[in-house]
C-alpha cells in the first residue's frame, strides 16, 4: 500500500484513484452485459425490467434498458465495495471514469426522442440518482449499525404517534414495509420511477437534435 503513494499526493488523491478504478469496472461490466444481451448483473436477476409502453419507440426502449443496466452495474459496485458509496457522497465527480459514466449516460439519452434540454436534465437526474441516492442507499445498507438505525427510526415514529390521536397514520402504516424491504428493491423502485418519467417525455414525437 505504501508504494501507491509514489503515484499520489495523499490519501484523498489515492481514494479518488481507487474510486475511478472501481467506476471503470462498472463501465466494463456494463459494456460486457450489453454485448451479451444481458439486462443487468446476476444479483438483480430477480428484478426483471418492466415492459416498455406501446407508445415508446423500439430505439428508446432499448436505450432505456441499457441505461437501467448501467445504473445497476454502478449500484452493484457500491454494494460490493462498502467504502465506495461514502466516497461518492463526499467527493466531486472529477475522476475520469465518473465523467465517462456521465458521457455514457448522455449517449444513451441521445438515442431517445428527447430534445437537447430534456437530455440535459435527464442526464443530471440519472447521475444524481446513481451517484447520490444510490450511494446513500448502499451506504446505509453497509453500515454496521444499520439495524440499530432502523430501530431508532421505529422508536421515533412510535413517540410521534403517541403525541396525538391519528398522528402520522400513513407513516405508521408503512412501518412493516420499512423493516422488510432490501436495498436492491429500494434502489430499483426509485430507478424505474425515474426511467418511466424519461420514457414518458419521449411520447411527444421526434425532437430536434
Amino acid at each position: 500500500m505504501a508504494s501507491l503513494y509514489w503515484y499520489t499526493t495523499g490519501k484523498d488523491d489515492l481514494m479518488a484513484l481507487v474510486t475511478s478504478e472501481v467506476l471503470g469496472r462498472a463501465l466494463g461490466q456494463f459494456h460486457a452485459l450489453c454485448r451479451d444481451g444481458e439486462p443487468g448483473p446476476e444479483e438483480f436477476e430477480a428484478f426483471p425490467a418492466p415492459r416498455a409502453d406501446p407508445r415508446t419507440s423500439a430505439a428508446t426502449a432499448q436505450a432505456l434498458e441499457e441505461l437501467r443496466c448501467l445504473c445497476l452495474c454502478l449500484f452493484s459496485q457500491m454494494r460490493e465495495h462498502p467504502w465506495l458509496a461514502g466516497q461518492l457522497l463526499s467527493t466531486t465527480r472529477s475522476e475520469e471514469n465518473a465523467l465517462r459514466t456521465w458521457e455514457c449516460t448522455g449517449q444513451l439519452l441521445q438515442r431517445m426522442e428527447l430534445d437537447a434540454e430534456q437530455r440535459f436534465y435527464a442526464s443530471l437526474a440519472v447521475a444524481n440518482y446513481a451517484f447520490g441516492t444510490g450511494a446513500g442507499i448502499a451506504h446505509r445498507h453497509n453500515r454496521p449499525a444499520a439495524e440499530e438505525s432502523a430501530r431508532q427510526v421505529h422508536e421515533k415514529l412510535e413517540r410521534a404517534g403517541r403525541s396525538g390521536p391519528g398522528m402520522l397514520p400513513v407513516v405508521r402504516a408503512m412501518l412493516d414495509s420499512f423493516g422488510e424491504h432490501d436495498d436492491r428493491s429500494e434502489y430499483i423502485a426509485g430507478l424505474e420511477l425515474l426511467l418511466a418519467g424519461i420514457e414518458r417525455q419521449t411520447w411527444g414525437g421526434s425532437s430536434t437534435p
